[in-house]
């Protein structure tokens, strides 16, 4: 009986307890109805919790009467009762997060709590980056990050970006590090321009690189680590800085669909001042200095209305193999110049599977991308369209060239170039290398890559990565018969490659994070990672200007009159070995020391004294407000300081010498470059000290974080110049001389308004860095040129004493009182030997966005500045040579140009010059560059969004839909340049400062629709 009596109350028991667990759902959303994806849902003092998804649902089993805690980063925590109710929607306010529990990425992507950092990072979400989309993701940070500098390429859309994190360091790469989910990416580019003129086949053409393929939705955010001691777990790598990058993954609950469609409107931002109240002296003299009469302005009409139409699908869900997230993208575009284009197509697969009670996560990813442009543009002298398109003389009515850029020759039976004089390297007519010189690059990217992590106990976790990543880059060139003599054979030119760039990578990290005591916490990771590249492996094929083509414009290799300029290509392969740790020893939660080491071996050194070198970091973090009573108005302060030493390895091949086939006589030549005999190779070194600062006050709605570092990068790799009796190699690599960086950087925001119906945000984002090259090899001469002047006016150097990337040229010949003097024949003169004129670094950079929110509408404002700084243009000096400038026309209109002046004997005058006089003597591509120096400065409304967020109905097909108005670049505040001072003609270190017909930036507008299904 008493049996039967336990049994009974055993069972009403149970019904009990049963009863009370019920299934809760719900929506998060933020004050304006907007859904937060993947916030997160925990029962109260228990591990067990969900996440929301894409619309911000979520379901949960719960007992009545427990505590849900509802949080999401950069908003506050709520916690909610369970009682009788089945259904929970919250709105989280927006809070800027203190410090105090927030969790960051950094290297090998280890995550740390913020407050233990001991050096600076900033972050920027998957909203900001794609807000007002640009086909390169990289764009999307300019005037968000503190210290870094965006320069995009002049080779349009699908163009690289040149990222410059705290002031130049190397000579050989300054780029960041780019890496995916803890992974390096090998951010390779098959080509980038370094000379005025550009090659003779392809231009200065921007080669393009992987960054700039990957699709900007799958990004969930991206993390800037500024310094030595946030970058010194990757050793040689991380020299440069490291842009971290976190991809989307699956979320459980039901399936959602994300579709973003955008399109975008281009039209050119700033064009060069041209005139057409002046004619030539003959229709067909290549300049215009005749007599007054009116010609028709045709530049405007040659620039279309550049159109990006991008559409993406996210797909994510989950199953009893875990979460799941599939995206698509595809990017058309057509550009400004006339038959340029580009299809992009992205595709993405991860899935993330946990086994063994969650002990075991397992994450795969596979993203795929491929890229067709054609016509892609190219700056410099040879091979540009812009160049005769500025420079035709006046007297022709240039839709004569544009409609017919092509007229039959009988006698040779091929098509031949129309134009009003005899077409030369520098001037050919527009369209005929539009559509008779026209390329295509092709671009093809894989990455794939596996991630295991076992919780082994509370205290353990062990995790390794592997990655297999492959790049493919296809040029094409097809140069038509009668095309500029110099460039091409006269039965034309046909120039193809493709090239093959792949690495490999793994690792293998074990972590420990446990407490010994309630005072001291202590977190080690312990690893080792491989890392195997090979760069540009493939074939080059050119048949040459004087070899050429065996037939006119038949492109095919059977067709080459030689296949000396043809080749097989290998720029490098290259190995790391690592192994290396870091340990953080934290005291009562609130004073935190940080150290680290790495030892690499690369394959790069061989034949050195030493090919494995070590590099260490050491730093401490307080939170100061939890050591001392601060005022009220003080909710979060803390102080850190590091130390570190991180490296910049160099080239393959460097210590090995490669011999080399002659493309004339196929006999193999001696390598041009070797060490320097009885000399040693190190990768180079850069030693950093940072210190920093961060507040969070009046209840956090104003906080600001203040950055000071002093770096110091040395063992630069230089060549200087053999003696004669090495007959072996024409240059001796050496390590020598060292760069400096110093500077400060500010980060502000405020919460400026708030309450449920309006609010104002603001950030700032201010950096000043002061770059000295220390010294240069006393072979040198203590000076280095980037990009060798050649028979121009325009070269830029490394200058023992100045700034990195100095911009050097001819001056005009003046008095200490800056009067020009005269030759005895009373003609202008110049100095013969180059100096500096100008130094392309900004004294510093601002950048300030601005959030408002008005119910459900959304305005974001960013204006972008750059203070300080020279550019050159060199497109003005040659528009002036050619007497096409506006600045021509209003010389003549004001009967010359007019300076003070001194005689030869010192007799002070005013001289006046006739414009021609005075232009042909200053313009032109080997003139006086000193004349065309300008103020860097600008100021401009770099984002612009007006969004609004719809709330359909909670039973409908959709969840979620927003509609944007967008634009980019939209206009100057100001500008003193002729060209826009923040594109650059490559994306590598020389080449900077400059402008030689670069394709003009623009200007865009469009809209972005989101919606959730």
């Amino acid at each position: 009986m008493k049996k039967v009596i336990l049994i009974t109350l055993l069972f009403f028991t149970l019904q009990s307890v049963v009863a009370q667990v019920k299934k809760i759902k719900g929506q998060v959303t933020d004050m304006t109805g907007l859904p937060l994806n993947m916030a997160n849902i925990i029962i109260k003092g228990e591990k067990k919790g969900t996440i929301s998804d894409f619309d911000g649902y979520f379901s949960i089993d719960v007992n009545k009467g427990q505590t849900l805690v509802i949080s999401y980063l950069g908003f506050e925590t709520k916690e909610i009762i369970v009682q009788d109710q089945t259904e929970i929607n919250v709105q989280l306010k927006e809070s800027i997060v203190t410090g105090l529990n927030e969790v960051v990425v950094t290297s090998l992507g280890i995550k740390k709590s913020k407050k233990s950092l001991t050096y600076s990072t900033q972050e920027v979400k998957n909203e900001e980056l794609t807000r007002v989309k640009d086909a390169n993701i990289v764009n999307t940070i300019a005037g968000k990050i503190a210290g870094v500098a965006i320069t995009r390429s002049a080779g349009g859309t699908g163009g690289s970006t040149k990222v410059i994190i705290r002031g130049n360091s190397s000579i050989i790469n300054n780029q960041p590090l780019y890496v995916v989910d803890g992974i390096p990416l090998y951010n390779v580019s098959p080509s980038q321009p370094n000379e005025v003129f550009g090659d003779t086949g392809t231009g200065n053409r921007d080669g393009g690189d992987i960054i700039s393929l990957i699709n900007p939705d799958d990004i969930e955010n991206m993390s800037v680590l500024k310094g030595a001691a946030a970058s010194a777990l990757y050793g040689t790598q991380g020299g440069r800085g490291v842009i971290l990058l976190t991809t989307k993954k699956g979320n459980t609950g039901k399936p959602t669909i994300k579709i973003t469609s955008t399109s975008i409107f281009e039209q050119p931002l700033s064009l060069p001042k041209l005139q057409n109240s002046y004619l030539a002296v003959a229709d067909n003299a290549q300049e215009s200095w005749g007599p007054a009469g009116q010609s028709k302005e045709y530049v405007n009409n040659f620039f279309n209305t550049g159109v990006t139409q991008t559409t993406s699908v996210n797909y994510t869900g989950s199953s009893i193999l875990g979460t799941s997230m599939l995206s698509f993208a595809n990017t058309r575009a057509s550009g400004i110049l006339p038959e340029n284009s580009l299809n992009k197509n992205n595709f993405s697969l991860k899935q993330n599977t946990k086994f063994f009670n969650d002990k075991l996560n397992i994450s795969a990813l596979v993203t795929y991308a491929n890229q067709k442009i054609y016509n892609k543009p190219t700056s410099g002298l040879y091979n540009n369209p812009l160049t005769g398109l500025y420079t035709m003389n006046r007297n022709n009515d240039f839709n004569n060239y544009s409609n017919n850029y092509e007229n039959y020759n009988a006698q040779l039976d091929i098509p031949e170039q129309n134009w009003n004089t005899t077409p030369d390297e520098f001037q050919q007519n527009p369209y005929w290398l539009i559509h008779r010189n026209k390329t295509i690059d092709k671009n093809r990217f894989l990455m794939a890559s596996l991630s295991l992590d076992y919780t082994i106990n509370t205290w353990l976790k062990v995790a390794s990565r592997y990655s297999y990543s492959s790049v493919s880059n296809s040029f094409d060139k097809k140069i038509y018969a009668t095309s500029a003599a110099t460039l091409s054979h006269e039965n034309g030119r046909y120039i193809f490659y493709d090239l093959v760039s792949s690495q490999n990578y793994g690792d293998l990290i074990a972590t420990i994070d446990t407490d010994f005591n309630e005072d001291f916490s202590f977190t080690t990771n312990i690893g080792s990672s491989l890392l195997k590249n090979s760069n540009n492996k493939g074939t080059w094929l050119d048949s040459g200007i004087t070899e050429g083509l065996a037939s006119p414009n038949w492109f095919t290799l059977s067709n080459f009159n030689s296949i000396r300029g043809s080749r097989q290509i290998d720029a490098g392969t290259k190995e790391i070995q690592s192994v290396f740790a870091t340990a953080n020893i934290g005291y009562k939660d609130y004073l935190f020391f940080d150290v680290s080491g790495r030892k690499d071996w690369s394959s790069a050194l061989v034949n050195t004294s030493s090919i494995g070198f070590f590099y260490k970091s050491v730093g401490v973090s307080n939170i100061i407000s939890e050591v001392i009573e601060m005022p009220k108005f003080v909710n979060y302060g803390k102080i850190r300081m590091s130390y570190a030493e991180v490296g910049n390895d160099v080239s393959s091949y460097i210590t090995v010498p490669q011999y080399t086939i002659d493309p004339v006589t196929g006999n193999p030549n001696f390598p041009n470059t070797r060490p320097l005999f009885g000399a040693d190779y190190k990768s180079e070194l850069k030693s950093e000290f940072e210190i920093g600062t961060e507040w969070r006050l009046f209840e956090n709605r104003f906080g600001f974080e203040l950055s000071y570092y002093n770096s110091k990068t040395k063992n630069q790799l230089f060549y200087i110049p053999a003696p004669l009796s090495a007959s072996s190699a024409s240059f001796f690599g050496i390590n020598g001389g060292s760069i400096r960086n110093t500077g400060i950087e500010l980060i502000a925001d405020a919460r400026i308004i708030e309450n449920d119906k309006f609010s104002w945000k603001t950030i700032l984002n201010y950096s000043h860095n002061k770059n000295t090259v220390e010294s240069i090899p006393a072979d040198l001469g203590n000076e280095v040129a980037l990009t060798i002047a050649g028979n121009n006016g325009y070269q830029y150097s490394l200058v023992e004493g100045r700034p990195f990337g100095v911009i050097q040229g001819r001056t005009l010949r003046k008095d200490e009182q800056g009067r020009a003097i005269l030759a005895t024949d009373g003609s202008l003169q110049y100095n013969n030997t180059f100096e500096e004129i100008g130094n392309a670094n900004p004294d510093f950079m601002l950048g300030l966005a601005n959030n408002f929110k008005i119910g459900k509408v959304n305005v974001n404002l960013l204006i972008d500045g750059r203070f300080g700084g020279d550019v050159l243009s060199l497109t003005e000096s040659i528009n002036d040579f050619y007497g096409v400038s506006q600045a021509t026309a209003d010389a003549r209109n004001n009967g010359g140009v007019t300076l003070q002046t001194v005689s030869a004997s010192g007799v002070p005058a005013t001289t006046t010059f006739t414009a021609e006089e005075y232009y042909k003597f200053v313009g032109g591509r080997n003139g006086v560059a000193g004349e065309y120096i300008y103020d860097a400065t600008n100021v401009i409304l770099r984002e612009l969004s007006l969004g609004y967020t719809f709330t359909p109905k909670k039973s409908g097909l959709i969840h979620s839909a927003s509609l944007s108005l967008i634009g980019r670049n939209l206009f100057f505040f100001y500008k003193k340049a002729p060209f826009d001072p923040n594109l650059s003609l490559s994306t590598g270190e020389g080449l900077q400062g400059v402008d030689i017909y670069g394709i003009p930036s623009t200007r865009s507008l469009g809209l972005n629709l989101n919606v959730t299904f």
